[in-house]
């Protein structure tokens, strides 16, 4: 066992000799608990209460709402019938027209009165009242002017009852021309806004926006007199706030008798009143104290349940420590070494083994597109997966070195080996394996070798050299493994800092678009040019694009690049064109990952539309390779892109890929001809004779030809004999800043001559 794993255990010793001392202080902090506990209940019980009175005070409020509501509308009503007979309601009628329009209401009293105040009352007890004048009444004065009222009052016949009265309108083409009362039994609304709870004790009244009790509840519970302010225990500022709220709230007091209440208020909807439900806090005391009496008995038994299971604890961890140790240092899927037990572990083979007599290598290996498993298969699929690979590098490693898995697809060997041809081989096997095995998708890995040299080295440091040579390797067909050199580290270093800043470099438009002449072999004057980038980083100067182009094709970031001259292009013809200008095209790159793209065709079509650039002055160029991917849909998007107006060109051509046969197919306006196509035929007869006829089947294919990496006259010479269109490279002019080619171009400082 490793030493990290013997004082990991002699920790686990010392930590069992004061479990007394931490049951101890455990019991102690499980009665501070308790306390905190039991002020945090009595707490949450108060929040509970005023959530508690508070839903009745809203459901007194509610009803309330509903019995107004209903008694207004059915008013309104009346007074509709009214408005549609205005004979109903002269004085000669109005009577039988009161005493009709009771009969089907359940109010205690009706009541019309005229302009002038003078108004005629029906009660259903009663009878008819001589006619008396109101104009000096509130309701009167409210629904005179169309408003409608409804007010707690005196009955008009006996003052020591209330009655609730209501008064609206009586209109006639828009102009008021009576008022409509009702009058109902104080009795059923309260009967209404009474909501049974916590054991009846609740009680509710009404109060006006000054807090004066408009509506007692008539229960002996009640001990309040005129208005909430009579008590003195809450500083009426906070009763006062509680008044202005338009939400519900509520507030703790003690009443004239010592006894402590909580307040809930709650808007009704009409006058600014309130429905304010008040609740003794001794009716839910004997809730709590039984929660309390509860809430001890479990601290008990919590206090006696953890003295148990420490004497439980001191014995079973005995008994587990192995367990847990073999479970940490184990992967859950594989069931091989995980991340941790592979460093213990590879420490030990380092520290036992002379690498100089016995050399050893540190591998890591990942499959390539490993995700595609779980994501066409299931997680589940993809643990059988890497259990089984687990096996295969299990079975290759055997009794020569140690292997795990250091977490997803990752694995990583430490082994012993003679020669590279070992470690080749090693390679190989697991390779052919994997390539055996039965699965719809490859299963193609990728490995990184880091020879050991060096010991001071820790396991990880070589783990991120090996990954750092499997990194390399990435994308490329047919390619399996790598060896780590220190140049290796360099160059990822390199790619790590391009990443890390351009984003900010595109942002801070730091990359620059540069433009090489194309020249006519005809006139031998500029026909147009190339678009080139340029990255102008504002500490290291220039960057060449060997340095990041390939990185950017790599990691996707080059169809931000070019989108990014495009639209410099886009830009440049439009100054142009502004300037008065005739603009000569300019051909952009188009790499093969914007195929991938379904709105490409969008894209640039909205930018020369952004900038009103003609078509005819945007030729956009692509390699041959772009066509091996999915020839079909390069095909169709190249086509589509034709009928739209813009030059398509296929760049270096001749390389790798090239077939007589494939300049049939491709939808192109433009060939260019890569330099060894004129390197070779200016050096050999059968190089110029291959070079005529390529020229010669463009042309005959309505395609022009460029050839470009032109540097000698000798080049220049065969091109022209040879028939090319347009000729491009350092003979003619480098690329060059926009500025530097619009003097070329425009300022007659671009024709060429020998």
């Amino acid at each position: 066992m490793s030493v990290y794993l013997v004082s990991k255990l002699e920790a686990e010793k010392k930590k069992r000799a004061q479990v007394v001392l931490g049951v101890s202080l455990l019991v102690v902090a499980i009665f501070s608990i308790s306390v905190i506990f039991f002020q945090l209940l009595l707490r949450n019980e108060r929040i509970e209460i005023e959530s508690h009175i508070t839903e009745v005070a809203k459901q007194s409020a509610q009803a309330a709402n509903i019995m107004i509501a209903g008694d207004f509308q059915t008013l309104a009503l009346y007074a509709h019938l009214l408005e549609k007979n205005p004979q109903s309601i002269d004085k000669s009628n109005v009577d039988k027209c009161l005493e009709k329009a009771i009969v089907n209401t359940r109010f205690l009293s009706m009541a019309i009165a005229y302009p002038d105040g003078q108004a005629r009352i029906y009660d259903s007890r009663k009878g008819f009242f001589p006619y008396q004048n109101v104009k000096s009444f509130r309701y009167f004065q409210s629904a005179i002017k169309g408003k409608n009222f409804v007010d707690f009052i005196n009955n008009y016949y006996d003052e020591d009852k209330l009655i609730v009265l209501f008064a609206i309108p009586l209109k006639s083409n828009g102009k008021v021309i009576g008022v409509l009362t009702a009058s109902q039994r104080v009795s059923d609304f309260i009967n209404a806004i009474d909501i049974t709870a916590f054991n009846d004790q609740a009680v509710v009244h009404i109060i006006d926006d000054e807090g004066h009790l408009i509506l007692r509840d008539t229960s002996p519970k009640t001990v309040l007199k005129s208005s909430i302010f009579e008590n003195d225990e809450v500083n009426d500022n906070v009763r006062k706030e509680a008044l202005k709220a338009t939400n519900p709230v509520s507030y703790w007091f003690k009443d004239e008798n010592g006894v402590k209440k909580v307040a809930a208020f709650v808007p009704l909807g009409y006058n600014n009143w309130k429905v304010l439900a008040i609740l003794p806090f001794s009716s839910i005391n004997h809730n709590t104290k039984m929660v309390l009496r509860y809430a001890i008995l479990f601290f008990l038994l919590i206090n006696t349940l953890v003295v148990i299971a420490a004497r439980y604890n001191w014995i079973v961890r005995q008994r587990s420590d192995n367990m847990i140790m073999d479970l940490a240092l184990q992967d859950d899927v594989t069931n091989s070494l995980n991340k941790a037990s592979f460093y213990i572990e590879s420490e030990k083979m380092l520290l036992k083994t002379d690498i100089e007599e016995e050399p050893l290598a540190l591998l890591t290996m990942d499959i390539d597109n490993f995700k595609v498993i779980n994501e066409v298969y299931n997680v589940k699929k993809g643990d059988k997966v890497l259990r089984d690979i687990a096996k295969i590098i299990s079975k290759a490693v055997a009794e020569n070195g140690i292997y795990a898995r250091l977490n997803d697809d990752n694995f990583a060997i430490l082994m012993k080996y003679d020669s590279d041809e070992d470690l080749i081989d090693f390679v190989d096997g697991i390779t052919g394996e994997l390539a055996n095995y039965k699965l719809n998708i490859k299963l193609i890995p990728s490995f990184g070798i880091f020879k050991i040299s060096d010991r001071s080295l820790t396991i990880n440091a070589m783990c991120d050299r090996a990954s750092i040579a499997k990194r390399t390797i990435k994308g490329l067909v047919g390619e399996r493994y790598a060896f780590f050199d220190e140049s290796l580290s360099k160059a990822i270093l390199e790619d790590k800092q391009i990443e890390d800043e351009m984003k900010q470099a595109l942002e801070e438009h730091q990359f620059e678009m540069y433009l090489q002449p194309k020249i006519s072999m005809a006139t031998m004057k500029p026909c147009g040019s190339e678009a080139l980038i340029r990255w102008n980083h504002p500490k290291k100067g220039l960057i060449p694009p060997y340095k990041f182009i390939p990185l950017f094709e790599r990691n996707g970031f080059v169809v931000e690049v070019d989108k990014y001259i495009w639209e410099e292009a886009c830009k440049t013809i439009r100054k142009w064109l502004d300037e008065g200008k005739e603009p000569l095209p300019i051909s952009v790159n188009l790499s093969r990952i914007h195929f991938k793209y379904d709105d490409l065709v969008d894209v640039i079509q909205g930018l020369v539309q952004k900038y009103n650039v003609p078509q005819k002055y945007f030729e956009l160029e692509l390699t041959e390779s772009a066509f091996l991917d999915n020839e079909g849909a390069v095909n169709s998007t190249l086509i589509r892109l034709q009928q739209l107006g813009f030059t398509i060109a296929m760049d270096d051509f001749g390389v790798g890929y090239s077939s007589l046969n494939m300049l049939r197919k491709l939808p192109v306006n433009v060939l260019k001809l890569d330099r060894g196509f004129i390197n070779e035929a200016t050096c050999t007869e059968r190089g110029f004779i291959v070079l005529n006829h390529v020229i010669h089947m463009a042309k005959d294919l309505k395609a022009t030809v460029v050839c470009e990496g032109i540097e000698t006259e000798e080049q220049a010479e065969t091109l022209k004999n040879a028939g090319c269109d347009i000729a491009q490279g350092f003979l003619y002019a480098k690329p060059m800043p926009v500025k530097d080619y619009e003097d070329y171009v425009y300022n007659h400082k671009g024709a060429y001559s020998k």
